[in-house]
């Protein structure tokens, strides 16, 4: 840690390939208060130095970041939203390779919590309404990422709460983005539209899951009503699209 804080920038590069040695070296130690301390001591120091001024360090601490999530996933499911949130400025750093290693931490995150949620150690309640709340942010790289979590999401958790219970909260910041001026944002929200929604349809049962769990389709028509009103005629047309197919289902 004091290595990560120095003032030499050789040192804190040494110091978070150190970090990620000993994250390697904790993998398979037993659990006890002195390894749990361990290894939150390193996972705050890589985070930091995800931080520093130097793009090598940021570059060669979002490695370590990287290995840290890869042998010791627990850690990145117990403190998920403070990596998340190192994630989203990684993701639009300024330097190319640490958007690189960014994107690589970003897939082994999407692992670990996708596995964690579909196991039963994590849950979707807990993120996806953050997910929400960042579709609506101007901020191109946080609307890219989020997205890519929520496709994910959709792709990959068993039973389909993406669909079922949450897609009333960000369905219209998605819609916002099949007008956004970024191409890359654009053509994702339009890929997710289009895949979610058989997956939507197919829940039609009665307006009710096995488990009880209902699709809330009076919140889903009321974003999609408010997007009809839309500037952008292509958004409203896929709306309008949404609410024939969905009324012409149930």
């Amino acid at each position: 840690d004091d290595y990560v804080r120095s003032t030499s920038e050789d040192a804190r590069k040494g110091g978070v390939v150190a970090l990620a040695a000993c994250a390697i070296g904790l993998k398979k130690a037993r659990d006890s208060a002195v390894v749990t301390e361990c290894r939150d001591l390193i996972l705050a120091s890589v985070i930091h130095a995800c931080q520093d001024h130097s793009q090598r360090v940021r570059y060669y601490a979002t490695e370590s970041l990287f290995n840290v999530v890869k042998v010791i996933p627990t850690l990145a499911v117990q403190h998920f939203f403070i990596i998340f949130e190192i994630l989203r400025s990684l993701y639009a750093d300024v330097d190319l390779d640490v958007r690189t290693g960014a994107e690589m931490l970003d897939k082994k995150l999407k692992e670990v919590i996708v596995g964690a949620v579909n196991s039963g150690s994590f849950t979707a309640d807990a993120c996806v309404p953050l997910f929400a709340r960042f579709v609506y942010m101007r901020n191109k790289a946080t609307k890219r990422l989020t997205l890519t979590w929520l496709q994910e999401f959709s792709e990959k958790l068993i039973g389909a709460p993406i669909e079922r219970e949450f897609l009333h909260l960000f369905l219209a910041g998605v819609f916002t983005m099949v007008a956004d001026p970024d191409s890359v944002i654009r053509q994702l929200a339009l890929s997710f539209l289009q895949a979610v929604l058989p997956k939507l349809l197919a829940n039609n049962d009665d307006f009710e899951e096995s488990d009880g769990k209902k699709v809330d389709y009076d919140k889903i028509l009321q974003s999609l009503v408010t997007t009809m009103e839309h500037p952008d005629p292509f958004v409203r047309k896929v709306a309008m699209y949404w609410v024939s197919r969905i009324v012409k289902t149930h």
